[in-house]
């Protein structure tokens, strides 16, 4: 595989795994914000769907870069979506007013799983 950009196809949307159970402390934020950012940057898309499926722990400096990526995506008129919370993930974001729960505007999507968020970035819906 080449690195020259390709002519005839665009990236749209990445989707990612965050494979850490536990995302906490400043040295995993920092590696994971670099991680996103890059895998980001490299595909050219403009929106990001994270499953977040294996994660069970979530510390408010693992917030830290969602954050940065979100406000990434959204300079590029992106979306990003969350898939996957387990509920102490969602209880989290959702205690921090981090996530969308209908009763105002909040930094993140979510979806119960990938297609779900795939579906959403694309409007379409079962």
């Amino acid at each position: 595989m080449t690195d020259t950009p390709p002519r005839h196809l665009q990236c749209t949307a990445v989707v990612a795994r965050l494979t850490d159970a536990q995302v906490s402390g400043d040295q995993l934020a920092d590696a994971l914000r670099e991680e996103m950012l890059a895998l980001l940057g490299h595909a050219g898309a403009v929106s990001f769907v994270l499953d977040m499926s294996a994660v069970t722990y979530l510390s408010s400096a693992g917030i830290s870069p969602l954050l940065t990526l979100v406000k990434a995506v959204r300079e590029h008129e992106g979306r990003m979506v969350l898939a996957g919370l387990t509920p102490d993930v969602l209880g989290v974001l959702a205690a921090s007013r981090l996530i969308s729960s209908g009763k105002g505007p909040a930094p993140f999507e979510h979806q119960p799983d990938v297609p779900a968020a795939i579906a959403s970035l694309y409007g379409k819906h079962d």
